[in-house]
């Protein structure tokens, strides 16, 4: 049986003294935050490479195209690639830019605005029709609309943490992941933040720093290693 476990609000201001600093590692072009169809191309660009280079790939890609789904939809493939190069994948990340940009016109008329106007669920659903857009994504479009913690993003890091603190079964669902996670945290979109790079920087994959973690007495993982 797992234990419900809630952030002590004490060790919050030890949060932000730890990772504060590393917020945030690059500056993202600020019109991907206010732009949903921008937002969604820089996210398929985000996965499996850096910061860094994420935003290198985008800002090739919009020195070459207008991001918009009617130009990259009929944009060539290989100038796709040649433009996001930088960003790693970009065999893989230029067809999918390609068939996300169609699938965007062809399903809602270019228009990603309308969909994150319906209700959230509704607008999940419809997202996730598009080619290559699971749960994370989609939840990264929300979250713009609904807020960070309403709408809690699971990447690879946050999926770790929450099993290494026994907040979740280790086979648990990506919806479960989320919402134990959204009991744990105060209603505060900043301590989100600083959770996921506690679980970028210290309880990483390989050689986690478990005896300079916070959240130590919290976690049943970390209580076996020191």
């Amino acid at each position: 049986m797992i234990t419900v476990k809630v952030l002590d609000p004490k060790l919050i201001p030890v949060l932000e003294a730890k990772y504060g600093k590393y917020w945030w590692p690059v500056e993202y072009p600020k019109d991907v935050f206010s732009d949903p169809f921008k937002n969604l191309i820089i996210t398929v660009l985000s996965q499996n490479t850096s910061e860094i280079n994420c935003v290198r790939a985008y800002e090739g890609l919009a020195a070459r195209f207008e991001i918009k789904p009617e130009v990259l939809a009929k944009a060539d493939l290989n100038e796709i690639r040649k433009a996001i190069r930088r960003g790693g994948l970009y065999n893989v990340k230029s067809k999918r830019i390609k068939e996300i940009s169609k699938a965007v016109l062809e399903k809602f008329h270019g228009d990603l605005n309308a969909v994150l106007a319906l209700p959230k669920e509704e607008a999940k659903r419809k997202l996730m029709e598009l080619p290559g857009i699971g749960e994370k994504t989609a939840d990264v479009l929300l979250s713009s609309r609904h807020g960070y913690h309403e709408v809690f993003v699971v990447d690879t890091h946050i999926d770790r943490i929450a099993k290494r603190l026994g907040l979740v079964k280790e086979n648990a669902k990506y919806s479960e992941v989320q919402e134990a996670v959204k009991r744990f945290l105060p209603k505060d979109e900043r301590t989100g933040g600083l959770f996921w790079l506690l679980a970028k920087y210290t309880c990483r994959a390989q050689n986690p720093k478990c005896k300079e973690c916070p959240l130590t007495e919290l976690c049943d993982y970390g209580k076996k290693r020191i």
